[in-house]
């Protein structure tokens, strides 16, 4: 075990309160699954949309933290190593979520995708071959495999570095890590944005968009970050981590988080602006659906609150340095996300056929909220869980006091 006697804090929650947190977070998430369970005796379809939306939220943001994790070793970051263990705790959510795949695959595919009933449209260029019952699900075995594996890898070599006193041995490990993050990034990029075509753009099989991939990871990404930073904070607040994690490092979150914030802007962006001077009718269809009643309002909503709103709140430096400041937006993007992945989802739940426009506006019934509730219980039991097992931070990382000694100057520079 490397030594312990130097560092700031307390490596490990107090086993009596994270268990007691531990087991509320499995309660609030059972009720809301129960509830959401309900649903499916009173609307079937309803039901599958919702789950879904849940679904795809929690996903995301699994795959976010997969690719902070991957990202922080193929730079050999030494900031982030503090906020390392947050990620890799998040993506213990990655089988939970391969298994409640399950009933999508067996129950939810007819009441969700209208390319399992050739009457509701014309399939065009060979798309009823990609778009089959069990190609589908073949993929998203082998998408869940892949990323099943690299995170249990990562995460099993960050633990065993903890076991190891030899600073050259733990040293190697991390070469280790560094030399399998680029393939992991790769295939993650890979088989992220086909998951996103299978699961949310086939949901009408004429619409496509080639950066729709591309618009998922910033999601992900975004939402991960958020996650990251709220638990950072909230582990401040109860009296841990208050000398491990500073502001320094919500400086750096805090510039990521106004970084992906531009992002996520100029790919949607793009996406529209391409597809409005084109001016194709399979291609605006998509938006056209969501100009319908109160989508419209919130397609009008969304760019505000989850661009405009972070972007001018994470302008000063003072504000990116703030736990409380850099938590509520964490917060707002988090929130904003979730409603972006309605936005997506909901109004194909309103539609007999692809061809069609939304029946309704923007409607929230209780197995939407309890959608959210569930799937965000499981990210937060993922993480609660993993707490529980393991150390905060990595002790076992060689440059984890270097990452605690992290300061920058005042124009943002590290120092050395």
């Amino acid at each position: 075990m490397p030594n312990i006697d130097h560092l700031p804090d307390a490596p490990r929650l107090d086993e009596h309160a994270a268990t007691a947190a531990f087991q509320k977070a499995v309660v609030v998430t059972a009720v809301a699954a129960m509830l959401l369970l309900v649903g499916l005796f009173i609307d079937v379809k309803q039901f599958w949309f919702a789950y879904l939306h849940g679904y795809v939220w929690a996903l995301s943001i699994a795959l976010g933290a997969l690719f902070w994790n991957l990202i922080h070793h193929i730079s050999a970051a030494g900031w982030s190593v503090v906020l390392r263990r947050l990620h890799e705790n998040v993506t213990r959510a990655l089988p939970v979520l391969a298994l409640l795949f399950v009933p999508i695959a067996c129950f939810g595919m007819t009441p969700l995708y209208k390319w399992m009933h050739p009457h509701s449209g014309d399939m065009k260029f060979g798309k009823e071959i990609y778009l089959s019952p069990a190609f589908f699900i073949v993929r998203m075995g082998i998408y869940f495999a892949i990323w099943i594996a690299y995170s249990s890898f990562l995460r099993s070599l960050s633990l065993r570095m903890e076991t190891l006193e030899s600073f050259e041995e733990r040293t190697a490990l991390l070469k280790r890590m560094e030399w399998w993050a680029p393939s992991g990034i790769l295939l993650l990029g890979l088989t992220a944005t086909f998951a996103s075509f299978d699961l949310v753009m086939s949901l009408n099989f004429d619409w496509f968009s080639t950066i729709f991939g591309v618009c998922f990871w910033a999601d992900g990404i975004r939402g991960a970050l958020a996650v990251a930073v709220l638990t950072a904070v909230g582990l401040r607040r109860t009296g841990y981590l208050r000398h491990t994690i500073t502001r320094q490092h919500f400086h750096d979150c805090g510039k990521l988080m106004f970084g992906f914030t531009v992002f996520w802007a100029y790919v949607n962006f793009s996406q529209y602006f391409l597809y409005w001077y084109g001016n194709m009718q399979e291609e605006t269809k998509w938006f056209l659906d969501r100009r319908v009643g109160t989508w419209y309002t919130l397609s009008i909503l969304l760019p505000i609150f989850y661009f405009v709103a972070p972007l001018i709140i994470l302008l000063p430096r003072a504000n990116k340095r703030s736990p409380k400041i850099i938590a509520f937006t964490a917060g707002l993007v988090l929130f904003c996300q979730m409603c972006q992945f309605y936005w997506e989802i909901m109004p194909e739940s309103l539609k007999e056929n692809v061809a069609d426009l939304p029946s309704a506006g923007v409607t929230v019934t209780f197995m939407n909220v309890a959608a959210v509730v569930a799937f965000g219980g499981l990210i937060v039991c993922s993480l609660l869980y993993g707490f529980r097992k393991a150390p905060l931070i990595p002790l076992g990382d060689p440059r984890l006091h270097a990452s605690i000694r992290h300061e920058v100057d005042e124009f943002g520079d590290v120092q050395e």
